[in-house]
């Protein structure tokens, strides 16, 4: 049975209703339904047909050759350091340049005070690429878990043939340099794994007509065997057919080491389970209402959730926010779950990314007003201890990582908008020592970060960091925005990372331009409950909160809308785009990066099925009303003066499907918008990185420097 077809038939009718009562304001959008097949011919015709028309447009305008020029030059600077993984005596990293834009893999030894030796490559993918005849890309996000402790010579890699979230996931040995003949091997499919021991792993997949969630996520979690074939591993889990999507990560080491299993319901409700070496399985005695993605860090045998309501655990009310450990060891006697923090009224923790384990205690970042801190909680027989660690300032992002075990070392990570990245080891009572650091690829000295304040249509406050020149040139200034604004995540001050295009970022701030980034609610700025005020129904906050800022921005005279542009990715290309079709008058251009656009039809393309609890459910009226007064795609209008808008997608994107990009085009086209459109047949959901795809970022800075800037400044 359908899914639209599994809810109360009452419903259903005052759905269907809705919709007839809003066809008076769809009756000129046609939905090119034909676009939304990833790999139909007729589809995959229009998409390079409008490509190739758009790509010779924007290399025809005047910036163009100088601009590739300068992002060439840019890349070759090599600005970002990888991300470094400490895994006892080893470390790991994933060193990407303009020479190596599929990456390297390599390892260094770690001398007796922690730091790494010299690097040496064990697996250059550009080889590997050109070895097999598939265009591999690694998902190297999370190397932590990938490797076995306590010699992590053995790790579990994720090799995604043209850089969608389908994958093989194969056993490589480190010290060899090599994949390990007959070891762990998953087709390509949506697949994860976790280590259990050196021959046992936990295993999730949808190969060969394995159970899928409504989302298309592995829907079956298995224990798999060192040689057995993977169609006879013992199934230990199975999640529902209307789940978003099963996560599985795994705590302890050697014969203690437990999986842990996260049954996401949607992406605000979960389930957390404990699965032992012998596949019996425990619930966790926690509340439902967690912080997105339930799972934040893993200390020792201790699972860590952050409450996303007050609640009651185990007989002890706790505030919404509190940090707690569940103590997955099931011989245990006593409580089980303690509680770890509670932040003060004012502070905020950030997502998973901010919070790690290392020594054996639990470091994370805290936020007040868009200023971090980093705390150190230590365990202790009388609950646990939390002190100051680090302090940052306003600019300033800081971030923690953990290393391959919980007893391993601890990163800190600090960073600003136009201050090179600092990857430094750190040991209580010791000096912070210099692991890694960006080089400069931009001389900062002359702008400076602000934290300000706007206000929105309903009177929320709203901050947001605005980084420009020190000294501003006469009139209005050129400013770029961007934002997500969903699912709990923050955007922060980044050293010319992928929130604001990469190294390409420089050919903005080399022409004198500014970049302010919204804190606007359905983020995590402030907390889940700032999560939660822009769900559903009450998405137009989101977007509310955005426009307060652009005006606030407009009407103190530091800009115009002809000199504003807008840009985002994934659920950000979803805010650019409503906000160019919302408020075409604000802005003077708009690039929409693998978006969702037609929040309808949304989940049947990609796996936007697990994403109704988020924006909400068509077959209800009052959120698909909501829906439809937003979606990007049903309101594209005739006789509306649209900027310019640039749309970016893969082929290979399956996490929102290229539908979304290719049917928001084909509307702006359809009432004659200015619009380019653009469609790699490669690259997946993060089509657009500057080393791997530097012509496509080049066109796209082409583009905003031809929209935004006078032909005077179009030159640095």
């Amino acid at each position: 049975m359908p899914f639209s077809q599994r809810i109360h038939p009452g419903a259903r009718v005052l759905a269907l209703s809705a919709l007839a009562a809003l066809a008076p304001a769809m009756a000129q959008t046609a939905d090119p339904q034909w676009l939304e097949p990833p790999h139909d011919a007729r589809a995959l015709d229009w998409a390079r047909s409008k490509t190739a028309a758009s790509e010779a447009a924007i290399r025809a305008m005047p910036a163009y050759a100088q601009v590739k020029a300068e992002l060439a030059g840019a890349l070759a600077t090599g600005a970002a350091e990888p991300d470094i993984t400490l895994m006892g005596p080893r470390a790991l990293r994933f060193f990407r340049d303009a020479a190596h834009p599929y990456g390297l893999l390599q390892q260094a030894q770690r001398d007796t005070d922690g730091m790494p030796g010299p690097w040496r490559t064990v697996l250059d993918v550009g080889q590997l690429r050109q070895a097999e005849g598939t265009p591999f890309e690694l998902q190297a996000y999370d190397l932590s878990s990938a490797c076995l402790a306590p010699t992590f010579a053995r790790c579990l890699l994720r090799l995604s043939p043209a850089g969608g979230d389908e994958v093989e996931i194969r056993e490589f040995d480190l010290d060899a340099a090599r994949f390990v003949d007959d070891g762990f091997r998953t087709p390509k499919a949506r697949a994860f794994a976790e280590w259990m021991g050196p021959d046992q792993v936990l295993v999730e997949h949808t190969a060969d007509g394995a159970p899928k969630t409504m989302a298309g996520w592995p829907a079956s979690v298995r224990l798999w065997q060192r040689g057995e074939p993977l169609a006879r591993a013992r199934e230990v889990y199975a999640a529902q057919p209307t789940d978003a999507i099963v996560q599985l990560f795994a705590v302890g080491e050697g014969a203690q080491r437990r999986g842990v299993i996260v049954r996401a319901i949607d992406y605000s409700t979960f389930e957390v389970f404990g699965v032992g070496q012998d596949g019996a399985v425990e619930q966790a005695p926690l509340p439902r209402a967690l912080k997105p993605m339930a799972v934040q860090a893993l200390v020792g045998g201790q699972v860590v959730v952050q409450l996303g309501v007050d609640a009651t655990v185990e007989g002890t009310a706790y505030p919404a926010e509190t940090l707690l450990a569940w103590n997955s060891d099931p011989a245990t006697s006593g409580a089980r779950v303690t509680r770890i923090y509670t932040p003060a009224d004012g502070d905020y923790l950030g997502g998973r990314s901010d919070i790690a384990s290392a020594q054996g205690k639990l470091a994370f970042v805290v936020n007040r007003l868009l200023v971090p801190r980093v705390l150190l909680a230590t365990p202790g027989e009388s609950g646990w201890r939390v002190d100051e660690a680090i302090a940052g300032g306003p600019g300033d992002t800081l971030s923690v990582r953990g290393g391959g075990s919980s007893a391993d070392d601890l990163i800190v990570t600090r960073e600003g908008f136009v201050a090179p990245r600092r990857q430094s080891l750190y040991r209580p009572g010791q000096p912070l020592r210099l692991l890694a650091e960006d080089r400069s690829l931009f001389d900062g000295a002359g702008y400076i970060t602000e934290i300000r304040t706007a206000t929105s249509r309903d009177g929320t406050t709203v901050d947001y960091w605005l980084l420009r020149p020190k000294t501003l040139a006469p009139g209005p200034q050129p400013l770029f925005m961007t934002g997500y604004g969903a699912f709990g995540i923050s955007y922060r001050p980044g050293y010319f990372d992928h929130t604001v295009g990469g190294p390409a970022f420089k050919l903005w701030l080399d022409r004198g331009g500014s970049l302010a980034i919204p804190a606007v609610r359905g983020g995590g700025e402030r907390g889940e409950a700032w999560h939660q005020a822009a769900i559903r129904t009450q998405r137009q906050r989101s977007y509310d909160d955005f426009i307060a800022v652009a005006e606030q921005l407009v009407s103190s005279g530091y800009t115009v809308p002809a000199k504003i542009g807008v840009f985002g990715m994934s659920n950000g290309g979803l805010l650019s785009a409503t906000l160019g079709t919302q408020r075409p008058d604000l802005f003077g251009a708009v690039v929409s990066d693998v978006p969702l656009t037609d929040l309808i039809r949304m989940r049947h393309m990609g796996m936007g099925a697990a994403w109704i609890n988020e924006y909400g459910d068509p077959d209800k009226p009052d959120e698909a009303a909501a829906m439809l007064a937003y979606s990007p795609m049903q309101n594209v209008r005739d006789g509306v003066r649209y900027p310019p808008f640039l749309v970016t997608i893969s082929t290979e994107d399956n996490r929102v499907g290229p539908g979304h990009a290719r049917k928001l085009a084909a509307r702006l086209y359809d009432v004659g918008a200015p619009v380019y459109f653009l469609e790699d047949e490669e690259g997946g959901h993060g089509v657009s990185d500057a080393f791997r795809n530097p012509d496509l970022m080049a066109l796209r800075m082409t583009f905003l420097i031809d929209a935004l800037l006078p032909a005077a400044n179009a030159t640095p």
